[in-house]
């Protein structure tokens, strides 16, 4: 990999960690496509700093005047958004939308008045428009590091103003903090990851990679610090494998690589994220119903007993009667077979006993557990006949529903009910008939 190769991957890798860094305060503060904004209102400052190079006696193309001239005209893009939310009566995305398309179309007809010109055509600024990673050079790479890093340590260094702008702006408002300079602090940030960007991945697709590692963050974590790093070094990812696949494949452009890399990272978030992944939130459902179902069999078991006056006690019996498994599964409306594996996750536990196929008895410990079952129960039914107007049935359907995520403080204030009601037994009795 020769040295060219190294300053390409060195500037994808630091745009995409400080691309991910702001853009979780943007994605916090609903400013994501503010982004977008500036990116297309960019562009005539792109063409206006070409035509101001020509005008001085230059070639037209010096990247430093084109990147001030983008910076500029990307923030009146951004303060004309932020003024028309403040100063009228149209709404975010109206204002995004008007901005977005006035400055992008000057842009195209500035962009065709470039064209013709003696100079040059368009293809000298390509490399803002669609990027031109190939093309960083030394001094380019230094430029990116230290406008990334001074983002970066911003954004460090102002977290705690900038995370209670984005959680509470009133309340930040109302302790004297200055939320319209935050804003603009924030805007700030994202207009020199935006313009430095353009270099790298172009006006277009700079905003993906604002937006797609914070969003993707987002099924990791729903802490601030989390989401900043797992943000970052999603965005710092897309950018060396970006830089990597295009490296590796000679056609293939490193902007939208990079931008690929970031879609790809989000669709395995999306799945496999260990807070909000569809494949997590499936496994957390299933673990949720196994364990409702567990407690629902020992319920079901305790009632059972209890019907034919055999309840055991939570004190002094070791088994239980036997219980058999087909009135039991016809009882709880199951059907055998998933009856025999639940019943078989409570017999790993030491919670059951098997005789034989068709019966089971409690242990010691079942005996403890079927208790908890009914009384964490019958105290939510205790709660909701004496508060809702609802039928036996539907209490009981409401408790079955609720009963199983109680805390430890919820369940001593439904105890301290239940003893305000007068009634001292434990477990209660049931509302409706059992069995």
């Amino acid at each position: 990999m020769d040295y060219n190769t190294r300053l390409v991957i060195l500037g994808c890798a630091m745009l995409g960690a400080a691309c991910g860094l702001v853009g979780v305060f943007l994605l916090l503060r609903k400013r994501s496509l503010i982004a977008d904004a500036i990116c297309h209102a960019s562009l005539p400052g792109i063409a206006i700093a070409f035509f101001v190079s020509l005008a001085y006696g230059g070639q037209g193309r010096q990247p430093l005047l084109l990147l001030a001239g983008a910076a500029l005209s990307g923030c009146l893009g951004a303060l004309a958004v932020m003024a028309l939310r403040r100063f009228t009566q149209l709404k975010e995305d109206a204002a995004l939308g008007i901005v977005l398309s006035v400055f992008f179309a000057l842009g195209m007809v500035l962009l065709s008045l470039v064209q013709q010109t003696e100079s040059g055509n368009a293809a000298g600024l390509e490399g803002f428009i669609y990027g031109n990673t190939a093309g960083i050079v030394a001094q380019d790479a230094k430029l990116i590091a230290i406008v990334c890093g001074a983002v970066c340590a911003g954004v460090l260094l102002l977290r705690k103003e900038l995370q209670l702008l984005c959680f509470d702006p009133t309340y930040a408002s109302a302790q004297g903090w200055p939320v319209l300079i935050l804003d603009l602090v924030l805007m700030g940030f994202g207009l020199l990851i935006v313009i430095v960007g353009t270099s790298i991945v172009g006006v277009l697709l700079v905003v993906a990679m604002v937006v797609i590692p914070p969003a993707a963050a987002r099924f990791w974590s729903d802490r601030l610090g989390w989401n900043l790093l797992t943000s970052s070094f999603l965005g710092m990812t897309s950018g060396i494998l970006g830089a990597l696949c295009s490296y590796r494949s000679e056609h293939l452009p490193s902007g939208a690589s990079m931008v690929l890399v970031a879609a790809g990272l989000f669709a395995l978030s999306l799945l496999f994220g260990s807070r909000h992944g569809i494949v997590w939130g499936w496994r957390q459902r299933f673990q949720s119903r196994w364990f409702a179902d567990q407690e629902h069999l020992l319920r079901g078991t305790f009632e059972l007993l209890e019907s034919d006056r055999k309840a055991p006690a939570i004190h002094g019996d070791l088994r239980s009667e036997p219980v058999d498994k087909l009135r039991l599964a016809n009882q709880l409306h199951w059907s055998i077979n998933h009856l025999d594996r639940i019943a078989k996750t409570l017999t790993r536990k030491g919670w059951i006993i098997d005789r034989n196929p068709n019966q089971f008895v409690l242990s010691p410990a079942g005996i403890q557990q079927s208790h908890r079952a009914v009384r964490r129960h019958r105290l939510l039914e205790l709660y909701f006949s004496h508060w809702a107007d609802l039928s036996p049935d539907a209490i009981d359907r409401c408790a079955d529903y609720t009963e199983h995520s109680l805390d430890d403080e919820l369940l001593a204030r439904l105890e301290r009910d239940a003893m305000d009601l007068g009634n001292r037994i434990d477990p209660p009795p049931s509302i409706h008939p059992v069995g």
